[in-house]
């Protein structure tokens, strides 16, 4: 029988490893012993009344579900990472939840979607849905969402989706959650704290959805708004409206810039370039607050 200590070594080994396996690194390299010829089994059980039920059972070579996890897990890759880099699926999946709240998860997602991870075939599509119908109900843009949406449109539709913000891309979506962000800057900028209810507190359902009336109001209320940063800080709302002008400039020329309505793909690559976008100018933010402090 192993000592108490003996156990805490061989706990901390297999957090090492896994860390590892999370990390990318290839499992011949982590347990070679496994890498080949070990079946693995899973079972998906579910509570029915008073019995279980068998949601699923999956059997592999232990070598194919880690490449399938390691898949995943890039799919979910983000940058700016979400706190603790790897959170549990139960993470993910209670920011589908009404009110965050377990019990709200929808009915049988948590299941498809793990049989989704260990098989590598496609996600479930109501996890595109359902994360665009949270988003478009609290606009709350985190990693952890935007790392959903950016699996799905990678495995499901085959779509490029950058990890981190691509100041090139001119997917339409992206470009329009950038440009939404960026208007969201400019009002943070221009009235500080004094702000009851922000730009995406109004407006991020619709202009996600259909943003051809909403970016009209951005636009001319944008206005107001760089004429106070004229006069409070004349070189913030410079970089600013060059920002602004180089996103737009990324629009197809002879087409409608503001589209009427954006697809379902479209409106997921709206919230990746508008978490981006807004996370740079976070960046930007504190390097502009640490530079004053080091300077006084």
């Amino acid at each position: 029988m192993r000592s108490e200590a003996e156990d805490e070594i061989a706990t901390r080994e297999i957090k090492l490893r896994l860390e590892m396996i999370q990390k990318g690194t290839a499992l011949a390299q982590v347990a070679p012993d496994l890498a080949k010829g070990v079946r693995f089994h899973v079972l998906g059980l579910a509570p029915n009344a008073a019995r279980l039920s068998v949601r699923f059972h999956y059997e592999d070579d232990f070598g194919t579900l880690i490449a399938n996890y390691q898949n995943h897990i890039a799919n979910l890759s983000v940058d700016p990472a979400p706190r603790g880099d790897f959170p549990p699926l139960w993470r993910y999946l209670q920011e589908l939840a009404v009110l965050g709240k377990r019990e709200n998860v929808p009915p049988n997602l948590a299941g498809d979607w793990m049989r989704a991870i260990l098989t590598g075939q496609k996600y479930p599509i109501t996890l595109l849905s359902t994360t665009l119908m949270r988003l478009r109900g609290d606009g709350d843009v985190n990693a952890l969402r935007a790392g959903i949406l950016k699996s799905v449109l990678i495995r499901n539709l085959n779509v490029e989706v950058p990890v981190a913000l691509d100041p090139t891309s001119q997917n339409k979506g992206y470009i329009l959650g950038r440009l939404f962000a960026v208007y969201e800057e400019v009002q943070r900028a221009a009235l500080g704290g004094k702000v009851n209810a922000t730009i995406k507190d109004k407006f991020y359902g619709s202009a996600s959805a259909t943003p051809q009336k909403v970016f009209a109001v951005l636009d001319r209320g944008s206005a107001n708004h760089f004429a106070k940063l004229r006069k409070q800080s004349p070189g913030w709302g410079v970089n600013l409206e060059k920002l602004l002008t180089s996103i737009t400039d990324l629009m197809e020329p002879g087409q409608d810039p503001i589209p009427v309505a954006l697809t379902s793909a479209e409106q997921a690559m709206f919230g990746i370039g508008y978490y981006h976008q807004r996370a740079e100018a976070f960046r930007k933010r504190e390097t502009q607050t640490d530079t004053v402090e080091m300077s006084k």
